[in-house]
């Protein structure tokens, strides 16, 4: 069963992120024009990267779902690493690698020596390492090669944890997602964790995991048929979320620990919850192009940074190029009136989802048959294989 209420949030996130991003290559734009005019979207956007913790919590949820019914077994857990590791590092490696051959372009090196915050000084001094830990999904003190792999690190992080877990009982899955988020609480409070994961302590003890935790337990909610009126739990959890978008100021260390998980993390698993309690009861369909967003959400998120960049160079050009006929001010960001804002989203967010979309039927929706063939192969015991368990019908 594919719970197309999980799909669209999937679509739901890569769009929140999406329009954050398009905005801040906005913004830069206006800067690069010498221009201070107020982006066209200044309302409800500042907290888009909140689509990361709503992609965390459906983590959480899917990976209880789609195993359902395995057994704990080793080769289970090395069957559903399998799954994992060929989902993420594919598509990673592809734009990964895109990224590094235009820092060679730029530099002559396949790294950004330039990184600010002190993370400079780690990838000079330890170019090869920041690349292999790059390419591998690991913590370090630096922003991978292609910055939107830190939320992948942390992805990578729960898959290990969660394949640990499945070798024990079912039964004993609730208790052991309790004392998972009781440890990464008490060590976060214990001042273990960071803003950025840069070793495995800082890693282990960051609060998105508690994000994942919740998801698995509104995983768990719902197939055991505890549904208490998703509706009103949706209804509140929404206005939550969007409340959160348009009260939480200023990105501080504290947002990045603790403010995202508290203002976003608590209402995404009410709303992941929520909906796939309505699907469940079968009150709840969901428009076919949301669930296609949802397929394509990965390439969305890994394509649209160089999207966004790519755009935001051509308009510069442009620009110069139509200097002083009446087009010129279409391509300059920042210029008066709303034509040129107007045409730069639409223009970033349509493009993004078309290299998303060929991006997935060309290379992710080929790797995927591989990588699934493969995993058949290699695991041939029919438990070793992700079994979703059938969703009970709702007792609550």
């Amino acid at each position: 069963m594919k719970l197309t209420s999980i799909q669209s949030l999937r679509a739901l996130a890569a769009l929140l992120v999406l329009v954050y991003h398009t905005r801040a290559h906005e913004i830069l734009a206006m800067d690069q024009n010498g221009l201070t005019e107020l982006p066209l979207i200044n309302f409800m956007i500042d907290n888009g990267y909140s689509g990361v913790d709503l992609f965390f919590v459906i983590s959480g949820f899917i990976m209880v779902y789609v195993t359902g019914q395995v057994l704990p077994r080793p080769m289970t857990s090395l069957a559903f690493l399998f799954a994992r590791a060929a989902r993420i590092y594919p598509l990673w490696w592809f734009f990964a690698g895109l990224m590094m051959a235009y820092f060679y372009v730029t530099y002559g090196v396949p790294l950004d020596p330039g990184r600010s915050l002190g993370q400079g000084d780690f990838i000079r001094e330890n170019p090869v390492q920041h690349l292999f830990l790059s390419l591998a999904l690991l913590p370090q003190p630096a922003i991978p090669v292609y910055g939107l792999g830190w939320t992948l690190v942390h992805e990578m992080h729960f898959y290990l944890v969660f394949a640990l877990i499945i070798l024990l009982p079912r039964r004993f899955l609730p208790a052991i997602l309790t004392v998972w988020a009781i440890g990464v609480f008490a060590g976060a409070m214990a001042g273990l964790a960071a803003p950025h994961a840069i070793d495995y302590v800082s890693l282990a003890f960051h609060p998105l995991s508690l994000e994942f935790i919740g998801g698995c337990f509104a995983g768990l909610l719902v197939m055991s048929g505890r549904r208490f009126n998703p509706p009103l739990v949706l209804g509140l959890a929404a206005a939550v979320f969007i409340a959160g978008l348009i009260i939480q100021g200023e990105v501080t260390p504290f947002t990045m620990v603790w403010g995202r998980v508290l203002w976003f993390g608590l209402p995404a698993i009410a709303i992941v919850y929520a909906l796939a309690s309505m699907e469940a009861n079968g009150r709840l369909k969901v428009p076919g192009w949301m669930v296609t967003l949802g397929d394509w959400s990965y390439a969305i998120y890994l394509c649209h940074i160089l999207v966004l960049s790519v755009i935001r160079r051509v308009f510069l050009m442009l620009a110069a190029q139509l200097e002083g006929t009446p087009y010129a001010d279409w391509f300059t960001v920042g210029a008066p009136g709303i034509m040129d804002n107007i045409l730069f989203y639409l223009l970033c967010i349509s493009l993004s989802i078309l290299t998303a979309g060929l991006v997935f039927r060309l290379f992710e929706t080929p790797v995927i048959k591989l990588t699934s063939k493969a995993r058949r192969r290699l695991f041939r015991d029919t438990n070793a294989q992700l079994k979703p368990a059938p969703v009970k019908a709702a007792i609550w």
